[in-house]
């Protein structure tokens, strides 16, 4: 029988559970031209949800454009990426497809065939005079002009957003912004990094602010998660009690990605029924599955900035330049405790909650620092 937990970019809607009423706001969003700033944690399933609101919004004939722009390279990549989702979007629709040629002249498709004869799309750069900050700037030029010209609803999807902060460039954010804000299309700004992207749009020294609503994905209701784990082990033919289910949940605090791999795992060891012994024996192969990842978030932190890490980890607090808290944990300096706290909570490691507790922000990832 075919596991029916993924780790994969879920695009069906019987693998989600409960995201109906988030998917119901966005598709409103989308329907009244609203642009969106969409944030979580990592892995919390924002991908998925957008593929699946495009989906439905297809069915209302939209036309669907999801652009991600996670590892840009430069400011003309931010302007290929664009080019080639557009594009991608348009290539079911012939008319709109040739208008949009027409119209976004910067770039030109590309269609190669591969074995199995679907058709890969790329772009090439149409222009040999434009470079740069001038090519995004035109190519949104020409995106403008073809969304005021098509009668469909377009909805567009820049997944990563926070990534255009990593090209160092403060000018992407003001071209950006000088042609979305007059374009007739929804704009939804989808990001991980949360302070990182935020920022973009809750400073007042920037070009994006207060220009999206904004749109938090919590982790997911504890009960109808549980029912969900029933749910689906049953439709893989194997029964998963309710109590097992709910210590699932209950482990991964929650966590869509971290429930699906688990899950995952608990289903290739269980045979007929879910025993305790294979909660178990699952949770300690994700642990193992997961501690490379791991690593490589431990990689480019300093050795205060693990210590700190660790320190929260291990106890959660308001109170990170206490005394008591310092000397627990050998965390040294003050002053090195204030910059480590900027870093962790920059690449979005560490957060702090309505009772200003910092904590770990990844569950797992908190279970594994108090291990090794």
């Amino acid at each position: 029988m075919k596991n029916p937990f993924t780790i994969k970019v879920v695009s069906k809607e019987v693998n989600f559970c409960n995201r109906s009423d988030e998917i119901k706001r966005l598709v409103r969003y989308a329907q009244n031209d609203t642009n969106v700033v969409m944030y979580s944690p990592r892995r919390f399933g924002k991908t998925s949800l957008m593929h699946l609101v495009q989906s439905q919004l297809k069915d209302k004939s939209f036309i669907p454009v999801f652009i991600d722009l996670f590892g840009l390279s430069s400011v003309e990549n931010i302007a290929d990426r664009l080019a080639r989702g557009v594009y991608s979007g348009l290539q079911p629709h012939k008319p709109l497809f040739n208008k949009a040629i027409d119209m976004i002249r910067t770039h030109k498709p590309v269609l190669s065939f591969s074995e199995s004869a679907f058709a890969n799309l790329s772009v090439e750069k149409a222009s040999q005079t434009l470079f740069g900050e001038e090519l995004l700037d035109a190519t949104l030029q020409g995106l403008g002009k073809f969304l005021k010209t098509t009668k469909k609803q377009v909805n567009i999807v820049l997944d990563e957003f926070q990534e255009i902060v990593e090209l160092k460039n403060k000018n992407i954010e003001g071209i950006m912004r000088s042609h979305i804000q007059v374009q007739p299309a929804s704009y939804f700004f989808v990001g991980s990094r949360r302070r990182v992207l935020l920022e973009i749009f809750k400073s007042k020294r920037r070009p994006f602010f207060n220009s999206a609503f904004e749109f938090k994905l919590a982790a997911l209701p504890h009960d109808e998660l549980t029912r969900f784990i029933c749910t689906r082990f049953a439709a893989g033919k194997k029964s998963c009690p309710e109590a097992l289910a709910d210590q699932i949940a209950e482990m991964v605090s929650d966590h869509p990605y971290y429930t699906q791999k688990l899950c995952y795992m608990v289903f290739e060891e269980a045979l007929k029924q879910v025993t305790q012994a294979n909660v178990k024996n699952g949770f300690k192969v994700l642990l193992e599955d997961e501690t490379s990842l791991f690593e490589q978030y431990l990689r480019p932190l300093a050795p205060q900035q693990i210590a700190l890490l660790k320190a929260v980890a291990k106890e959660p607090t308001a109170s990170l330049l206490s005394t008591g808290y310092i000397q627990r944990h050998n965390l040294k300096s003050v002053g090195g405790i204030q910059g480590a706290k900027r870093k962790l909570i920059d690449q979005d490691l560490i957060e702090k909650d309505a009772r200003n507790v910092f904590s770990v922000v990844d569950p797992i990832f908190k279970i594994w620092l108090n291990i090794i």
